[in-house]
């Protein structure tokens, strides 16, 4: 049975939503610094969202969204890419459970049972993301 310092847990979801802002920053470094904020409040509604999404679709959905969105072309929905995948990054390291973020097939190949674990720690981890993404990303923007 997995045991969590709840302290750490959040420190861990802190740590993951700025690691998100940072690639955002990153990734739309041509832009202006209005446009950028942009995206991270774009980034805080795809946060906010993590916990419904996952209850609905599951991790190997959201991994495989992550994946196409990462390899958009349109800069319009990139952020959802990083969003996703340092998401599934951050639930990797936490969870210690081998699985690769950026592979959909390796949630699907899972063990039932692991798999379903891992799925409700991510609902767990996204209500924790949700609580810190206002304060990192800024107020939630459709």
């Amino acid at each position: 049975m997995l045991k969590l310092d709840v302290r750490y847990f959040s420190f861990r979801a802190y740590d993951g939503i700025n690691n998100v802002k940072q690639k955002i920053k990153n990734a739309y470094i041509k832009k202006s610094q209005k446009q950028v904020e942009d995206y991270c409040k774009k980034g805080s509604s795809a946060v906010q969202n993590l916990p419904a999404y996952i209850a609905t679709w599951g991790l190997h959905r959201l991994a495989g969204d992550g994946v196409k969105y990462a390899k958009s072309k349109s800069e319009e929905t990139k952020y959802k890419g990083i969003v996703y995948q340092e998401f599934l990054r951050n639930l990797q390291e936490l969870s210690h459970v081998d699985f690769n973020p950026e592979d959909p097939v390796t949630l699907m190949k899972m063990e039932l049972s692991i798999y379903t674990g891992l799925n409700r720690l991510a609902i767990e981890l996204g209500r924790e993301w949700s609580f810190w993404v206002v304060t990192i990303l800024g107020e939630a923007e459709e």
